[in-house]
């Protein structure tokens, strides 16, 4: 078996090739009925926007709690849609509402998609209310309109402000940080965690992957696991990555403009912060390794 932390013999996939995702379309539903309390671990801010943004609306959507312990206070990937993407106006059924990256770099533009958003009719909890006032840190107040795009109306976030880039230093913080929360937790049956796969690529997303191996085969939680960089040198074949244990979320039209929205709430063209080769992940669904 092919040792997931070593990248020696990945071959990253050619610039401006597409692997052929659409093998992937047949992937089994990722159901998660009896999570009513989701932990993330997110070694950079917006990284679990990017990777599960359409998990975590959901799950917020099914009144489960959400918690955030975010590692670093480093930078992130933003999601990158191949192009504009169409949201259908219930007011205006000849019409349809496009959302492009360069319209979501303009913070009146954004409160006007959100506005229209939030106009559509409920889908997986639509109503949701949107999250509080970050405070002041310009950070948190980013991270607070991202999850009102998300329309996502409460999260709770744990900051260690570990190294950026240093977190394989440190997995013994990450460890002790998440035992902390899991550990008090009344209901661990219904706890899941959600976290990078410890076989991404990065070298941050493998640390906190294999801090939540570790912690959650201790205490005997859940685990699922997203994965980032694995996209730009993965395949359908690679062998190296578990595809027997893939799920697939299904993404409407609507939750996937939320997902730009979300990440244009940082500031900036989405995309352009350690952009992957093909872009964002592969097509309308997220895809997870359980």
């Amino acid at each position: 078996m092919a040792d997931p932390g070593d990248l020696s013999g990945r071959i990253p996939a050619p610039q401006g090739a597409r692997p052929p995702w659409r093998e992937l379309e047949g992937l089994r539903p990722l159901t998660l009925r009896a999570c009513r309390r989701l932990i993330v671990v997110a070694p950079h801010p917006r990284d679990e926007i990017r990777a599960a943004g359409g998990l975590l609306r959901r799950l917020a959507a099914r009144h489960a709690s959400v918690d955030v312990l975010a590692l670093t206070d480093g930078p992130g990937r933003t999601c990158t849609p191949p192009e504009g993407i169409a949201v259908p106006d219930p007011g205006d059924l000849g019409a349809d509402l496009v959302v492009r990256p360069d319209d979501l770099g303009d913070p009146d533009t954004l409160d006007s998609v959100l506005a229209r958003l939030d106009g559509i009719a409920p889908e997986d909890g639509d109503g949701e209310e949107p999250a509080g006032d970050g405070g002041s840190d310009p950070e948190e107040i980013a991270l607070a309109d991202a999850y009102r795009a998300l329309g996502v109306a409460e999260v709770h976030r744990h900051r260690l402000g570990l190294p950026d880039a240093g977190l394989s230093r440190c997995e013994a913080d990450v460890v002790g940080a998440l035992s902390e929360i899991v550990g008090f937790v009344e209901d661990p049956h219904g706890l899941c965690v959600l976290a990078p796969w410890s076989g991404d690529g990065d070298d941050d997303h493998e640390a906190a992957g294999r801090a939540a191996e570790i912690v959650c085969a201790a205490y005997r939680v859940r685990l699922v696991r997203w994965l980032d960089q694995a996209w730009s040198w993965a395949g359908p074949e690679s062998a190296e990555v578990p595809w027997r244990r893939a799920r697939q979320l299904a993404l409407s039209e609507t939750v996937q403009a939320r997902k730009l929205a979300a990440s244009a709430a940082f500031g900036g063209r989405p995309g352009r912060d350690r952009e992957l080769p093909d872009g964002s992940a592969p097509g309308p669904r997220e895809v997870f390794l359980v």
